[in-house]
């Protein structure tokens, strides 16, 4: 075997390797992710205008039961029923928020939504599937880290930001170290902010993180809006990490909320 030969070979084997290290790392990383973290699901719905009256009130009376039902049984730590304020890109017009504390219990909740145990009602007489364009839209997600400050009230909203960052791991790793830093020293006006990783759907296409703060009100909210763009930390890298920012910001308000 001539040098040539021997040394293209050894080219290709340390390009493979170096290829698997890199999958090792991503996957490790990931799996990192999930270890000690509080799980949860949101469950996008578009709901016509003409239904969402009814939609709302079969779910903040029936549905709202059969999860307290749950909380109370251990099987999940909290519910919520949220809408987008002022529309947003995709379509949808309320969501589902439902917590849980392990994987197991996120795994095993369709087991959670049976009202004839509840409620002495079958689920087929609760159906809100059909009041809505396009039926459900269903994502878990796992949370990195977390702050709160304040009681969530009626009048409180969210902002939902949603990234695909260049850097996943330096995203998630800046966030915990300089930015929960930062937000325990001054919560900028939020009553709660925290760091999600999505877990499915995955694509090159879709949102793979979101952060979301929590405001006092929706004027609040909207001013911290307003203020975007200020200058970065010294210390942070998320221009590097996610050079394009945000590829969605959604506001929403409580329509109920259960714990």
């Amino acid at each position: 075997m001539s040098n040539q030969l021997f040394s293209s070979i050894n080219l290709i084997i340390n390009h493979k390797i170096n290829q698997m290290k890199k999958f090792l790392t991503v996957l490790l990383i990931t799996i990192g992710f999930a270890l000690n973290a509080q799980y949860y699901s949101i469950t996008y719905v578009n709901v016509p205008p003409e239904n969402q009256a009814e939609f709302a009130s079969i779910e903040t009376t029936y549905w709202s039961k059969v999860a307290k039902a749950a909380i109370d049984a251990g099987k999940q730590s909290a519910w919520g029923l949220v809408a987008a304020v002022g529309g947003v890109p995709n379509g949808w017009t309320h969501a589902f928020i439902n917590v849980y504390e392990t994987a197991e219990d996120l795994a095993n909740s369709a087991s959670n939504w049976d009202p004839s145990s509840v409620l002495g009602i079958e689920a087929s007489l609760l159906n809100t599937v059909k009041l809505t364009d396009g039926g459900f839209n269903f994502q878990n997600w796992a949370v990195q880290t977390s702050l709160n400050a304040g009681e969530r009230t009626p009048e409180s909203v969210t902002v939902w930001n949603f990234a695909r960052p260049k850097n996943l791991a330096g995203f998630i790793d800046e966030n915990k170290n300089l930015w929960k830093k930062q937000f325990e020293n001054d919560m900028g006006g939020r009553i709660s902010w925290g760091v999600g990783l999505k877990l499915n759907n995955r694509s090159q296409d879709l949102s793979s993180v979101m952060t979301w703060d929590r405001y006092p009100s929706l004027a609040d909210a909207l001013k911290a809006l307003n203020n975007y763009g200020g200058q970065l930390p010294r210390q942070s890298k998320m221009q590097e990490y996610d050079p394009e920012g945000w590829t969605a910001q959604v506001i929403v308000s409580d329509v109920m909320w259960v714990d």
